[in-house]
């Protein structure tokens, strides 16, 4: 009696771990780019939980810049470093009786009233705050006002006010969400690969 031993187990092996590797690395980048889309969303909340700004300028300043891929399988969010007009945080024109002022209906400052600074509301958790030496500019961009105050006695003698940007709030936002960021990979890949290993043992 002969008995033949061969390799014929072991290739079938070596499929199946193959299989399992394509699986992982599929599920991988999947994951990667489920868990960027879900990281955007929350870090868009946190922002405005901690500034106030609209919903749909900081999603518009919150972008996701790159996506991940099989061969890549790394993202990137990246937020606008640029200040963020302090307009945009809730001003206001003040004003305050004046009985021969003209008014002003550009800053819906009623005759026999003239302006007396503005008010904006920057943080989420803190009031309004009062600026009386502050007043408002229509931008030469023709994209609304802009909070300004004098700098000098000159016309052309004025600042122009920001307050933060998008990715100052997202850098301390980040750090709270980490935790979570790490909770969500390891969950969704578990999710992913069971699905890509489904998938594959039907090739």
């Amino acid at each position: 009696m002969s008995y033949r031993v061969n390799a014929a187990a072991i290739t079938q092996a070596r499929q199946v771990i193959k299989g399992t590797e394509r699986a992982a690395r599929v599920a991988q980048f999947r994951t990667v780019n489920r868990v960027t889309k879900k990281l955007r969303t929350e870090a868009s909340k946190l922002i405005r939980d901690q500034v106030r700004l609209k919903k749909e300028y900081v999603d518009r300043q919150l972008r996701i810049t790159k996506t991940a891929s099989l061969e890549n399988p790394s993202s990137v969010i990246t937020a606008r470093y640029r200040p963020t007009r302090l307009m945009r945080f809730g001003g206001k024109q003040l004003s305050r009786q004046a009985r021969r002022a003209a008014g002003d209906p550009m800053r819906a400052i009623a005759p026999g009233r003239k302006q007396a600074g503005v008010s904006v509301h920057v943080s989420r958790q803190g009031s309004r705050k009062k600026m009386r030496k502050a007043f408002l500019l229509p931008l030469n961009t023709g994209n609304g006002f802009g909070v300004f105050v004098r700098t000098g006695d000159g016309r052309n003698s004025v600042e122009h006010l920001y307050g933060p940007s998008v990715n100052q709030v997202f850098r301390t936002s980040m750090k709270e969400l980490e935790p979570t960021v790490r909770r969500e990979l390891q969950a969704e890949f578990k999710r992913q690969f069971a699905f890509a290993r489904q998938q594959e043992t039907k090739r």
